[in-house]
């Protein structure tokens, strides 16, 4: 636990190299990927397959997407650390605990304010622009390389834990929050598919242009992937800074 707490210690990521630059990005994301599936789920063209899980379950539940998206993070952060603590970090946190709610935040804004739109080709405008500050989150999130967030990590955990690739495991894990999804009248469509596909090559295409600039990472290594896992060998729908599959 105590080697635990220093590896999320602010104090000791801001000392690190670009401690305090890894920091803003990561907190950027967060903001960022919040409004980013806000916006996606404004185009009522569908999200991605985590988020259209949390919401279709929240909603028949009576609880709000912000709080019960924390509570299914909450555990599968138990999870994680009884697997893979290395996973783990300041990110994990922040992610967990803010992408929701300001998700939520930006949704209640629209209900009041935006209405909803019909327009096929707006809708498609929406989507597109969803995946583009979703990808662009993750990029932020990535370069940063301050953890991975809880249901991210589940295809790590299950590769270290079953001779399953990691891809076949995110797959698997994407395959499962979209059935019970679909099970339960959730906001399963076009954009999910196009989030599968996409953002991936997105994603690369903003670390290169973008953060790492952001971050001046030349010749700045991700610790978390690098360390731990060789990602040249498996797949996945985020690509780290370093042009390897990173989640």
């Amino acid at each position: 636990m105590k080697a635990l707490l220093k590896q999320i210690n602010p104090i000791e990521i801001y000392k690190s190299e670009h401690g305090l630059r890894r920091i803003c990005m990561m907190l950027a994301s967060v903001l960022l990927m919040g409004f980013g599936v806000s916006v996606f789920s404004l185009s009522d063209l569908g999200v991605d397959p985590f988020t259209a899980m949390n919401m279709a379950i929240s909603a028949k539940l009576g609880l709000s997407f912000g709080f019960y998206q924390m509570l299914v993070n909450g555990v599968l952060l138990c999870f994680v650390l009884l697997c893979s603590k290395k996973l783990v970090n300041l990110g994990t946190v922040f992610n967990m605990v803010g992408v929701g709610y300001v998700c939520e935040f930006f949704t209640g804004l629209y209900a009041r304010f935006v209405p909803t739109p019909s327009f096929f080709p707006l809708k498609i405008v929406l989507m597109l622009s969803g995946v583009l500050l979703l990808s662009f989150a993750a990029s932020l999130y990535f370069t940063a390389a301050l953890g991975v967030s809880p249901y991210d990590a589940m295809g790590f955990v299950l590769e270290e834990k079953t001779p399953i690739p990691y891809k076949w495991c995110r797959v698997l894990t994407d395959i499962v929050c979209t059935a019970v999804a679909f099970l339960f009248a959730g906001p399963v469509g076009i954009g999910t598919v196009v989030t599968a596909f996409c953002m991936g090559p997105i994603v690369s295409f903003f670390n290169k242009a973008v953060s790492e600039k952001l971050l001046h990472a030349h010749g700045f290594k991700m610790r978390l992937v690098v360390r731990y896992y060789d990602f040249s060998r498996v797949g996945g729908t985020f690509i780290s800074p370093n042009g390897r599959f990173a989640a």
